[in-house]
């Protein structure tokens, strides 16, 4: 699932050169079509894994990968780079249903090797991605850009295929059921029996329990926000996002600016992915040994990807393309492999999946402005250094704010220490004892002595 639903995202630049030259359109315009389908895929993680409570993983992702073939099925039949738009808005929402349940359902079958299975699958994005450029280029050369459209719907519908292995978590099954039984507790007089729906003293209807229990199954929890760490790191991965979003655009579309032809260009994003599948795996085994904490794994990469991203304007060569491709794979893109795992070390796994959907409703935020960006700047100065120096200022960015965490801790600290010990918060904890001593005079009937005893 990942090899088709990551791997087409991230050869989507690929494609961005097709469109923009098939259609004569402008880069900027043409880059909102890759980031409407990675909008979606991130933004409703939430949606998607409040689904996946309700109607199982199976059935989710099966809906998925219906959409993702179905948009680009009718991409084929676009007269306009415009029309472009709807029919990746249809491939998004496919992308949506499927990501952030493929990225979430690893997490509960692996404990002690978590990283690795975790490296393992997102591998799968570069598997897809060394595959897609070069099956782009041969249907495109074999068929027009059309036909390829038309293939690749049909070749994208096999996510439904991955889709069908999936089973449902037994910590998923066992969490609905108490979430039920909690609720059909609550409500006396109420009889669930022979699947029918039962009427209580009341004259209500059973179900309306169950679908109250289905709601709070959303179970956003804003309030994870709270967590300074939480939100210090879901900042730092939006711009991250940003960077890395904006470099699959960039690398391809730097390519073609130099001069060189489509298999130059299709071999720039296969490289980048043939590293990333070795990559990934590597760096998901190597933050399972914990010689090193995750947080400084990750920075360290930000701070790698962004000097490369600085430097890339003063290189003009394939080469130098080549070398720059493979150090954002390698070290940009590791955030995919760390981002689950130092998630589950901030929030636990009990939070992991409402926390998982905040992260990439946040990422689809950053992802937003991110390929429109770098396109303008081209279609701006004629070339791809002003966008590049972006990418490069995000990485650091990213880096940095991950290393203000000892500094966001001690204020935090600070701040609680000040705000314990200050007058008003001293006067309310002592009227709430009182009141909680009024309490029990009343319900246990002690006496003064008794109760000061």
């Amino acid at each position: 699932m990942y090899m088709f639903v990551v791997g087409s995202i991230k050869a989507y630049g690929m494609l961005y050169t097709e469109v923009v030259e098939y259609y004569s359109s402008g880069s900027g315009n043409t880059a909102w079509i890759g980031s409407i389908a990675i909008i979606l895929e991130l933004g409703l993680g939430p949606i998607a894994n409040f689904l996946c409570k309700i109607y199982t993983f199976r059935r989710v992702t099966t809906i998925g990968g219906i959409l993702v073939g179905l948009g680009y099925f009718l991409s084929g039949f676009v007269t306009r780079m415009e029309y472009m738009y709807l029919t990746f808005l249809c491939a998004g929402l496919g992308y949506g249903l499927t990501y952030a349940p493929c990225s979430t359902i690893i997490s509960y079958y692996f404990n002690k090797r978590r990283g690795l299975a975790i490296g393992i699958t997102v591998s799968g994005g570069g598997v897809g991605a060394i595959a897609l450029p070069f099956l782009y280029k041969y249907l495109i050369e074999k068929y027009g850009l059309k036909g390829m459209f038309w293939i690749i719907g049909a070749i994208f519908a096999n996510i439904c295929v991955a889709a069908c292995l999936f089973r449902q978590p037994i910590y998923l099954i066992k969490e609905r059921k108490k979430r039920v039984l909690a609720n059909n507790s609550s409500n006396n007089g109420y009889d669930v029996g022979g699947g029918r729906s039962s009427l209580g003293e009341n004259g209500e209807n059973i179900a309306q329990g169950i679908n109250k229990s289905r709601c709070d199954a959303l179970d956003l929890r804003f309030s994870l926000f709270k967590n300074v760490l939480f939100t210090l790191y879901v900042t730092s991965f939006m711009c991250c996002t940003f960077g890395y979003v904006g470099s699959l655009v960039t690398i391809p579309g730097n390519v073609k600016a130099l001069g060189y032809d489509r298999t130059y260009v299709a071999l720039s994003v296969t490289i980048s992915a043939g590293v990333e599948v070795l990559a990934r795996i590597l760096i998901g085994l190597f933050a399972d040994m914990n010689i090193i904490k995750r947080k400084y794994i990750y920075a360290v990469s930000m701070f790698i990807g962004g000097v490369f991203s600085l430097l890339a304007p003063f290189f003009e060569s394939f080469t130098f393309i080549a070398v720059y491709a493979v150090i954002v794979a390698t070290f940009s893109g590791s955030f995919i492999s760390l981002m689950p795992l130092i998630l589950i070390d901030v929030v636990g796994l009990e939070n992991f999946a409402p926390a998982f959907g905040l992260l990439t409703f946040s990422l689809a935020v950053a992802v937003l402005p991110s390929q429109p960006s770098v396109g303008w700047l081209y279609d701006l100065y004629g070339n791809w250094n002003p966008s590049l120096i972006l990418t490069g200022c995000m990485y650091l960015l990213a880096g940095i704010i991950v290393l203000l965490e000892p500094i966001v801790i001690r204020c935090c600290t600070k701040r609680d220490n000040e705000e314990s010990s200050s007058p008003d918060n001293q006067r309310q904890i002592h009227n709430q004892c009182t009141a909680a001593e009024d309490m029990c005079k009343d319900n246990v009937g002690f006496s003064d002595t008794s109760f000061a005893s």
